[in-house]
């Protein structure tokens, strides 16, 4: 044989090798599957999709896809009926589900605010949600996330829905928002934080009558069923450690993040959108912890315990929870603080 022919076979052995290596490489990864309440790609997912891109979850040893639902309420069934290995709902949705019998564990909090408003016409009179008496507030769906904390606002300001306040279906933000607000139908309208963006851009300047006790409602949460919490609590950690560098790395780079989120992982909710560039402004805060939150992700349970007595208030549909849930058992921080052990936060931010 000659050394010319040594060298191809030692090239295709080399390449074969390598072809070996990389294949048991990726055939080790975890697959580590989530579903999100967002009905699609958002920028709301960006830590998420900035440790897909990173190669975060790669490092970690896991391959983790996302996938979409219909609302939190749809997002917390898939999980529970173990359709997905995590997912990213509301608290409220999360303390209904576990009173049904379904036992979760929130391990990290997502968004530290809640991520609903409600909100008047600049000019209307009214000041604040005592002042709706008599009026009507406009939802997206009667079984809509918002519904929660409009109802909690409600009996919050001493009032009750029906006889002084009632809900009625009035668009996601859109025309049909605008003609609402427009025509008198709707005297104030609750939705996602992000839908309300759209009303100023539609020509309906607006301003905050959330109650403030309600402002301090926790977003949402990463949850898992207790199997997976009890059955594999290092991978959770290598999960969410992750996680944490996609949200570090996002906040840091705040303008590559969001040509990111533009142009690739939610071209199609950002891509055209006029109020892009607000609503990423808006999502940053959503990430932004309180003063008192040292380890990002940790949870507020006293914000927790707040938000489950309102839902235990009003009565037939209005009344979200039948009695208490225990917290002490839903919440834990230890797979967070797991997480962040030896973590070098500053070097993921610069990561190239």
């Amino acid at each position: 044989m000659t050394s010319q022919s040594l060298f191809r076979t030692g090239a295709t052995a080399l390449a074969f090798s390598l072809a070996m290596a990389l294949g048991a490489q990726a055939a080790e990864l975890v697959k580590f599957n989530g579903v999100t309440a967002q009905g699609g790609p958002t920028a709301q997912m960006f830590p998420v999709f900035i440790a897909m891109e990173k190669g975060f979850y790669k490092e970690e040893g896991l391959d983790v896809t996302l996938n979409y639902s219909k609302g939190s309420s749809d997002a917390a069934r898939q999980l529970a009926a173990g359709n997905a290995d995590w997912g990213i709902f509301s608290s409220a949705a999360t303390m209904q589900t576990v009173q049904r019998g379904f036992p979760l564990k929130a391990i990290m909090q997502i968004y530290y605010p809640d991520t609903f408003d409600i909100v008047v016409p600049e000019s209307s009179p009214v000041k604040t949600m005592a002042d709706m008496k008599g009026k009507i507030v406009g939802v997206s769906d009667l079984a809509g996330g918002e519904v929660p904390m409009v109802r909690a606002s409600i009996i919050e300001a001493g009032l009750k829905e029906g006889p002084d306040v009632r809900l009625v279906i009035a668009g996601e933000g859109d025309p049909t928002t605008v003609r609402s607000l427009n025509e008198g139908r709707v005297q104030a309208y609750a939705g996602a934080k992000r839908d309300l963006l759209l009303l100023p851009a539609q020509g309906i300047p607006t301003r905050s009558i959330t109650p403030a006790a309600i402002a301090q409602f926790p977003g949402d949460a990463l949850l898992v069923r207790k199997e997976t919490y009890e059955k594999d609590p290092e991978l959770l950690t290598k999960f969410v450690r992750a996680t944490l560098k996609g949200w570090a790395w996002g906040m840091a780079n705040s303008d590559a993040t969001f040509a990111l989120l533009k142009t690739k992982y939610a071209a199609a909710s950002l891509g055209d959108n006029p109020v892009a560039a607000p609503f990423w402004e808006l999502v940053k805060t959503y990430y932004t912890a309180p003063a008192s939150v040292t380890k990002h992700g940790t949870l507020l349970p006293a914000n927790w315990k707040i938000y489950m007595e309102y839902l235990q208030l009003g009565s037939g549909e209005q009344k979200a929870l039948a009695g208490p849930v225990d917290l002490s058992t839903l919440l834990t921080d230890e797979v967070v603080l797991k997480a962040w052990d030896g973590l070098d936060i500053e070097a993921v931010k610069k990561t190239p």
